[in-house]
């Protein structure tokens, strides 16, 4: 017989999240998320699904045992395991906030307008114009950065080094990179850097440094060989496949952090297919973004983009880890978020001459407001509060939206009437994305 206590508890009423995805995966089972909630990712049991479906808001848990016919203390178990992740909840749910300040910071670097490819579709403006990043705005960086530790209290700093051709840098930044390390470390502030590149200039000092200091490469890449070669030659019409894959099972082979990101257009979205099994046998983390700023063929992407995934869940049969290799654009299904990117909280783009724009896409663009890190009046934290503020800016349907906390309205820069233009592709891929999630789970079973 349950003592007062228990039956006290036993008329609480639980509810379901009112973002709740529940959806069957096959074999009796389901995946439940709580697309509002980080890492809220289960998959139930037949019997699981029952009780979940029987929580609906009204009935108490002495109700629903019943119903069920359930011990109580079993149903009870099972409730606080969902409600720790906010599935279910006998009080109020919560909602990804922004916090008051930032305690990281995360800055795109435009190290130079140089770049040994003639990409068609380059979207920076200044491209092959002027210099790389003087030396003297490198140190002003670093004194930015050492401030931002000291006087508000940052304790992660992450440059992405991009261009440009960035390795084409090369020789300025592996000099910064160690002295920034060093500096911030000192101050009690971790630090991180990368490359965002097209991966054509590697060598083995390149390599040596990488392992040295855990440098990791974005590369980008458009397709396999022929579709690649299309889109991303060198100005003397080559094309840079071949020297790009064999630099990447370089970078692979010696253990060195590398991921792919791919801008999926109408020129290389018949070649999707292709590239992803050709990722998929790399084994290393690729992401697909819908290009941004152009219109795209919808059926056309939809019809490549459901064969990819296909080729995904006949890869996650085989052992491949899907969860941890594979992102669609901006979007977060486990991790979640308050917004798309840094900008506009705790980070921006810093150009070669020190200016700081809201994002690297307004490089060139004086219409947008523009700071420079030599302004000693504003720490690097003041500057991004005091700038452009595009998050801000989402439709009353992106607020309510169950997913709002997964696709955030998409990038910022673009958002049409304020959500992003893929809005309902996201409808139709996010619950794909964690059908995959489950089947992954499922074979671990």
């Amino acid at each position: 017989m349950c003592t007062s206590n228990n039956t006290t508890l036993m008329r609480h009423v639980p509810s379901k999240s009112p973002d709740l995805l529940l959806r069957p995966v096959g074999d009796g089972f389901a995946y439940a998320v709580n697309c509002s909630y980080p890492n809220s990712f289960r998959l139930l049991n037949q019997r699981q699904q029952e009780i979940l479906q029987a929580v609906n808001g009204i009935d108490d848990m002495q109700a629903i045992a019943g119903k069920l016919s359930i011990p109580p203390e079993t149903l009870e178990q099972f409730l606080s395991m969902l409600g720790r992740t906010e599935i279910v909840s006998f009080d109020k749910f919560s909602m990804p906030e922004k916090p008051a300040v930032p305690k990281s910071l995360n800055f795109w670097i435009h190290t130079t307008n140089a770049c040994n490819l003639g990409c068609s579709y380059c979207y920076i403006s200044t491209l092959n114009t002027g210099k790389g990043m003087a030396e003297a705005v490198r140190r002003q960086l670093l004194h930015k950065m050492v401030e931002a530790a000291q006087k508000d209290g940052i304790r992660h700093i992450r440059l992405r080094l991009a261009g440009g051709e960035p390795l084409g840098q090369f020789s300025s930044w592996k000099i910064f990179i160690p002295q920034a390390k060093q500096a911030l470390v000192a101050v009690g502030c971790k630090f991180d850097a990368g490359f965002v590149t097209n991966l054509t200039m590697l060598n083995d000092e390149i390599i040596a440094f990488a392992k040295e200091y855990g440098i990791g490469f974005g590369v980008s890449l458009d397709g396999v060989k022929a579709m690649h070669d299309a889109t991303r030659s060198f100005r003397s019409g080559c094309g840079s496949f071949g020297i790009v894959d064999t630099n990447l099972r370089r970078l692979i082979a010696e253990g060195i952090s590398v991921s792919i990101n791919t801008v999926v257009t109408n020129l290389n979205l018949t070649g999707l297919p292709d590239l992803t099994r050709y990722l998929i046998a790399l084994d290393i983390p690729f992401r697909y973004s819908i290009v941004k700023g152009e219109k795209i063929h919808a059926e056309l992407l939809d019809e490549y983009l459901s064969a990819s995934y296909a080729i995904m869940q006949e890869a996650i049969e085989c052992g491949w880890q899907f969860s941890k290799r594979f992102q669609f654009c901006d979007l977060k299904p486990n991790e979640l978020a308050f917004q798309t990117c840094a900008s506009g909280f705790s980070g921006g783009a810093i150009y070669t001459d020190g200016t700081l724009k809201y994002c690297h896409v307004q490089f060139g663009d004086d219409k947008s407001q523009g700071m420079s890190i030599f302004n000693e009046e504003l720490s690097l934290v003041d500057m991004i509060a005091s700038g452009e503020h595009h998050e801000d800016n989402r439709s009353d349907d992106c607020k309510k939206c169950r997913y709002r906390s997964i696709c955030t309205s998409g990038c910022p820069v673009y958002r049409v009437d304020g959500k992003d233009p893929q809005c309902s592709l996201y409808h139709r891929y996010i619950p794909k994305y964690y059908e995959l999630q489950a089947i992954e789970r499922l074979r671990l079973l």
